[in-house]
């Protein structure tokens, strides 16, 4: 942590080498850099350290003066992570009103939520994912876990209060009780976590985030070094730091091999995590440690200083810059973003968070106003003020470029969301494709993925849209069952799956010709499953009654997570089998044509180019799978005939 302020406090400066390694990981993680997808973990660490620190500083108190001193306890908290918040809340929030004044309402609820520390329960109440692959990253999507350590400064000194004078001042009750209610906590983390694409309620919820927190607290209990401790035989230095060490790379293990969707974390991962966090803590605080000593080298101990603020500015600054700038160079894009990143945090640190901390509200505005007053020429003061004003409104202003879309996006549960509208890319209306089918009526149900197909914003031009296509080439009657989040199976948010929209529209007397672009969701869920298609692809199938059905292959660009191409490949295979069973099907291989071009940065929808391709190809396969006045190929695959 930074050097405290009291010098009666003890400095360890491989605390901020700590911290330094927990926010490099998370901007890592956030910034998409290779080998740091569990960098997410990197908050696990900071809740242990906090957990840690803030219960020391209670400790001490309560040896020295018999109470915690709360109300010095929480002015110091205030002073340190309020002034810090508050620029960057204002910043965004002015960065909204200059950009994207129809989403200042959305994002003033989300600064007012962040600035009374209630981030992560609005968010899950609200049912928005924080894992959601198919919306760019909120400018305040981070703050969630200020709030879990908020939350946790307000009530854990009143319950640590109340323990201690439950147990008389017994310490051994007191770690006992905290290592129960730590197991309470980590076992709802278990409890609310699931197989599924989205785990929001369990990551960011209080009580079950809490657990790392308090085995930080346990720890401050037990770990009461004292200057003897320096005096420790040889071997044991060489144990001490050989555990250090052995924790570490538990920590770079967690952080290399996992990602946000490995149920591993909920289910002992995040625990492992914060019981090596504890041994890395209790290595480097004690006083003969070599490696205490390797993590507190400058460059660690500059950016652990400045952690608090990298970690405020690091997402509104990756919201700012659109995907796609820099993306054929992504190693520069990742050195230009952290070099902003890190130079708004060090004016953070410099102009707000350490003068505020060391001088208070009041102190701090004094002697800022003494520094302007006494420079030397109206020129420096006039300089200083706007360079400070600038480079604060300069970095906010782009921030809600992502605000900006006009589809709002969450995923919860198990599903994907529609994708937001891209840059429309306005090209002439190709040419009606040649053939017509024999399908009069059909019904079309789609994922997000063929959301597109039917947008204003994706396709202005209406003649480029699927029922525009479809009816070029035959068809007298479309019905619309495209909707974002659906999978054959389950359910989102209480929205019918494919297969109950499907057996509604047979109710209600629907006939026809069918088309299903499904599958995307489905290999994604069958992913946590380990499960075979065959009964999800039956199961549609049946509901159709022998009648013309014309699947679509699905394909990703994306190498990891459930949504990796690699599940939907099995997906592809199944749909294969499953002609052997049905004659009544034919697929469209839209995955052979496809071109990684026409996909958006999720690299699973679809911009406007590619999906005027594909409303387009869809259109084409239909004449190939059901032509009018001959009989369907005996081969299951066909193609659009669609050159290119």
């Amino acid at each position: 942590m930074p050097r405290p302020i009291d010098a009666s406090e003890q400095y360890v400066p491989g605390l901020d080498g700590i911290r330094a390694l927990a926010v490099t990981a998370v901007v890592g993680y956030h910034l998409g850099v290779a080998h740091l997808s569990g960098g997410l973990l990197g908050v696990g660490m900071f809740f242990t350290l906090s957990g840690y620190l803030i219960t020391a500083i209670l400790l001490r108190s309560w040896r020295k003066n018999g109470n915690l001193s709360l109300s010095t306890f929480w002015l110091r908290r205030a002073r340190r992570l309020l002034p810090a918040l508050g620029v960057v809340l204002f910043v965004v929030l002015l960065a909204t009103a200059l950009a994207s004044p129809s989403s200042f309402g959305t994002r003033g609820g989300e600064a007012l939520a962040a600035g009374f520390y209630v981030s992560n329960w609005t968010t899950i109440l609200h049912g928005v994912s924080y894992f959601s692959l198919f919306r760019p990253p909120g400018p305040l999507d981070h703050l969630w876990s200020l709030a879990v350590e908020e939350q946790f400064y307000l009530v854990w000194p009143l319950l640590l209060l109340g323990l201690l004078h439950l147990f008389r001042g017994r310490m051994r009750a007191v770690v006992f009780s905290t290592l129960a209610l730590a197991g309470v906590s980590f076992g709802l983390l278990a409890v609310f976590a699931h197989g599924t694409l989205d785990n929001t309620r369990a990551y960011e919820g209080t009580d079950t985030r809490a657990g790392g927190l308090l085995l930080g607290a346990v720890l401050a209990m037990v770990w009461n070094l004292s200057p003897r401790a320096l005096r420790i035989a040889t071997g044991a230095k060489v144990m001490l730091d050989a555990m250090g060490l052995c924790a570490l790379a538990v920590i770079v293990w967690l952080i290399t091999t996992t990602d946000q969707y490995s149920l591993s974390l909920y289910n002992g991962g995040i625990l492992l995590l914060s019981l090596a966090t504890m041994v890395l803590i209790a290595v480097v605080v004690h006083p003969a440690s070599l490696m205490g000593k390797a993590l507190g080298v400058l460059p660690l101990r500059w950016v652990g200083e400045r952690s608090y603020a990298i970690y405020l500015w690091h997402l509104p600054v990756i919201a700012v810059f659109p995907t796609t700038m820099l993306k054929s160079v992504p190693v520069l894009r990742v050195l230009f973003l952290v070099a902003v990143i890190v130079g708004l945090s060090s004016l953070s640190w410099t102009f707000v968070e350490n003068p505020i901390r060391r001088l208070g509200f009041r102190g701090a505005v004094q002697a800022a106003t003494r520094f302007l007053s006494e420079a030397r020429t109206p020129a420096l003061r006039i300089g200083t003020s706007a360079a400070l004003l600038s480079v604060v409104v300069a970095s906010g202003v782009g921030a809600v470029e992502v605000m900006n879309v006009k589809t709002s996006t969450t995923t919860t549960t198990t599903e994907t969301s529609v994708a937001a509208p891209m840059t429309t890319i306005r090209t002439p209306s190709a040419a009606v494709v040649a053939g017509r089918t024999s399908c009069r009526v059909v019904t079309y149900d789609g994922d997000s993925t063929s959301v597109s197909l039917i947008s204003t914003d994706y396709l202005p031009n209406p003649a480029d849209r699927i029922n525009a296509r479809l009816f070029a080439v035959g068809v007298q009657s479309f019905h619309n069952e495209i909707s974002g989040a659906q999978s054959t199976t389950e359910t989102w948010n209480g929205q019918p799956n494919a297969q109950q929209r499907i057996a509604a529209r047979w109710a209600s007397g629907v006939r026809g010709c069918w088309i299903f672009a499904l599958g995307t969701n489905d290999s994604a869920n069958l992913s946590f499953r380990n499960g075979p298609a065959a009964p999800r692809i039956d199961a549609m199938m049946r509901l159709v009654h022998g009648q013309p059905v014309m699947w679509l292959t699905v394909k990703t660009i994306i190498a990891t997570s459930p949504y990796a191409d690699v599940q939907m490949q099995k997906w592809n295979a199944g749909l294969l089998a499953a002609c052997k069973r049905w004659p009544n099907m034919r697929i469209y291989d839209w995955r052979s044509e496809v071109q990684n071009s026409w996909y958006i940065s999720d690299g699973i929808h679809f911009s406007s180019l590619g999906s005027q391709q594909r409303a387009k190809r869809i259109a084409g396969a239909l004449t190939r799978a059901f032509p009018q006045g001959g009989a369907s190929p005996k081969s299951c695959l066909v193609s659009s005939g669609i050159p290119g």
